[in-house]
């Protein structure tokens, strides 16, 4: 796939007249899926596809194309002709765009993250094995991601990484399941196994007569994958410079010093310890690391090269939106979760949240999936579905008791045109005061 973005760089640096410029994003992936239904693979193929975003520019204007590349070089170089011609067509058409910004020369980069990963029949037969006489509905991917940028301007940038996901829910009966996830890039047969044995142990309480609850708040553990279902809400727009600026941050208070988070939150934007390039679609190299949350303060956001021109500050992302989220560890074993709620719940996931009031950085949605009532620190019964609706100034404010000291690392199983490179490392929560309204 490198070899696809060098020559489509090659030709386009050809293509160039005088007073033009382009920058060239290269996507690519070579992945093996499978999707599982009652525990029998129902659809399994591969996926080999690269793209490539053109952006010319002229005279402070500039416009993109994107196109599929085969890696044949005489199927591909008529397509880039095409679309550079088209493009410097439509260009003296187009308003000057001030907020337009690509990185200028610098040092080539190259980041290779070579994994062991499995081999898709081996993988799925450890899957299906070890969920022998259950329903399980899920799905499966592995393989290689490529990313990579050039300019006409010589910039630089390669990034490709080998990994796996997979992500299955363990079906009782109607909306009684529960849902498991095993993601990275070091294959582990037996890290799968118990990842299903546990999964297998929660879904016998989920046999059990579901529990009613009344409206009211309740000790709760969330789990890292419920935890990331509100935090996720949270940073569609939380985080970004331009969402701060323009004041529609749901953090607005937090970032105005208004108020404070629990001491034991810390967030940052890991880009190094995450599964996405470090590199933006504009070219610009991104910091290892971006802190946003440090000691329950605000301590900054994320500035894509749009807001950067715009703002006048560093690019440190590319989107306004995290990519490689990551929570600091507190110190309570995630083995003692049951025992630390004593009566409450225990939430291993979460549905569909949203944004339900933005002044008071408050997310809604549904319980599902295994949240069980816990009496005396032992797991009892499922709980039919309720609506939440918590303020997160709550949530990991006063009413955060601790934080796990193991973390999930959480990959976006997304496949929607392309396998995505988004994920997150957190901790399980145990809160107080977690409210169900009906």
């Amino acid at each position: 796939m490198r070899s696809s973005l060098e020559r489509a760089a090659d030709l386009l640096h050809g293509l160039m007249q005088p007073g033009e410029a382009f920058t060239a994003y290269f996507e690519g992936e070579d992945s093996d899926f499978a999707r599982l239904n009652g525990n029998r693979v129902r659809q399994a193929g591969n996926v080999l596809q690269q793209r490539l975003t053109l952006d010319l520019m002229r005279d402070g204007r500039h416009a993109q194309a994107a196109l599929p590349l085969t890696g044949d070089p005489d199927a591909d170089a008529p397509q880039l002709r095409a679309a550079t011609d088209g493009l410097r067509a439509l260009l003296p058409h187009l308003p000057p765009d001030p907020h337009h910004a690509c990185a200028g020369p610098g040092t080539p980069g190259e980041d290779f993250r070579a994994g062991r990963l499995p081999d898709s029949r081996e993988l799925l037969e450890v899957l299906t094995g070890t969920a022998e006489g259950l329903d399980l509905v899920g799905h499966c991917a592995t393989g290689r991601l490529c990313r990579g940028f050039a300019g006409s301007a010589g910039q630089w940038h390669w990034f490709e990484t080998e990994s796996f996901s997979l992500d299955w829910s363990l079906y009782h009966r109607a909306d009684k399941a529960v849902k498991g996830r095993y993601a990275g890039r070091e294959w582990d047969p037996e890290a799968l196994a118990s990842r299903i044995r546990g999964t297998r142990d929660q879904l016998e309480i989920m046999a059990c007569e579901p529990v009613r609850l009344e409206p009211g708040r309740y000790r709760v553990f969330l789990a890292p994958a419920a935890l990331m279902e509100i935090l996720s809400v949270i940073a569609w727009q939380g985080f970004g410079l331009r969402a701060e600026r323009t004041r529609q941050t749901p953090l607005l208070r937090l970032a105005d010093g208004a108020v404070e988070l629990h001491p034991q939150v810390s967030l940052d934007e890991h880009s190094a310890g995450g599964q996405a390039p470090r590199f933006s679609p504009e070219g610009f190299t991104l910091p290892d690391r971006v802190a946003l949350i440090n000691g329950g303060r605000h301590a900054g956001c994320l500035a894509d090269a749009r807001s950067s021109r715009e703002y006048g500050v560093p690019v440190n992302a590319a989107a306004e939106r995290p990519r490689s989220l990551e929570m600091a560890p507190g110190t309570l074993a995630t083995d003692e979760a049951a025992r630390a709620v004593g009566d409450g719940l225990l939430i291993a996931d979460l549905w569909y949240g949203n944004l339900s009031d933005r002044a008071r950085c408050a997310v809604t949605g549904m319980t599902r999936y295994a949240c069980l009532q816990v009496a005396g620190g032992i797991p009892v019964a499922p709980v039919e579905p309720m609506r939440f609706d918590v303020s997160l100034y709550q949530l990991l404010g006063e009413g955060l008791l601790g934080l796990t000291r193991e973390r999930e690392r959480i990959v976006d199983t997304g496949t929607y045109g392309q396998r995505s490179t988004g994920s997150a490392l957190l901790p399980g929560a145990l809160v107080r005061g977690f409210p169900l309204t009906l």
